[in-house]
C-alpha cells in the first residue's frame, strides 16, 4: 500500500531510480530547451503540482527519494521564482516492479491517442476558452510550451 506526503518541492530532494534509467535507456528523446513559466501564476503552478502526484521509492539516503517515473515539470516548476512556496504531493510505494511498469510502459500506450493529436486539441480548447471569456496563454506561449510551432497549433483538417 502507498502512503502520501505532502512536501514543500524545494525542499524535495530525489533523482531517478536506476532501475528506470535503465528502463528509459533506449528512449530516443532529446532534451529540449526549458520554456519560460513566468507568465503562469502561482495558482497555475500549485494547480499543476496538486494533479501531478510523484510517485517515488524512499533512498537509502535519509531525506531523499527515487522518482518512479520521468517528470519533467519537476524540473520547470523548480526554476520558477516561487518554487519555495509549492507544495507537492508524493506517493511512496514499496512495490517498484509494478510501478515502474505501468508508469513507464501502460501508461504512455493508454496516453498516446491524446497527445498524438494535441496540437489539434489545443486549438480547440483555447478557442473554446477565448469564446468562454476565459484569461488564456497566447498561442505563442502554448507553442513554447509544447515545444512545437505556432502554426502547429491549428484545426485537424477533416
Amino acid at each position: 500500500m502507498a502512503k502520501t506526503k505532502k512536501i514543500r518541492l524545494d525542499s524535495l530532494q530525489w533523482r531517478p531510480h536506476p532501475e528506470l534509467i535503465r528502463l528509459c535507456s533506449e528512449d530516443k528523446l532529446k532534451p529540449s530547451a526549458m520554456p519560460d513559466l513566468q507568465f503562469l501564476s502561482f495558482e497555475q503552478l500549485q494547480c499543476l503540482l496538486d494533479t501531478s502526484p510523484i510517485p517515488v521509492i524512499t533512498s537509502p539516503t535519509p531525506n531523499e527519494y527515487y522518482l518512479l517515473t520521468a517528470m519533467p515539470l519537476l524540473t520547470l516548476l523548480l526554476s520558477h521564482p516561487e518554487n519555495h512556496k509549492l507544495t507537492a504531493s508524493i506517493v511512496i510505494y514499496t512495490n517498484i516492479e509494478l510501478i515502474l511498469c505501468t508508469l513507464a510502459i501502460i501508461r504512455p500506450a493508454l496516453f498516446y491517442p491524446e497527445y498524438k493529436q494535441l496540437p489539434e486539441i489545443l486549438h480547440g480548447r483555447l478557442n473554446n476558452a477565448k469564446l468562454m471569456g476565459l484569461t488564456v496563454p497566447t498561442q505563442k506561449q502554448l507553442s513554447k510550451l509544447s515545444h512545437v510551432s505556432p502554426s502547429a497549433i491549428r484545426r485537424a483538417k477533416d
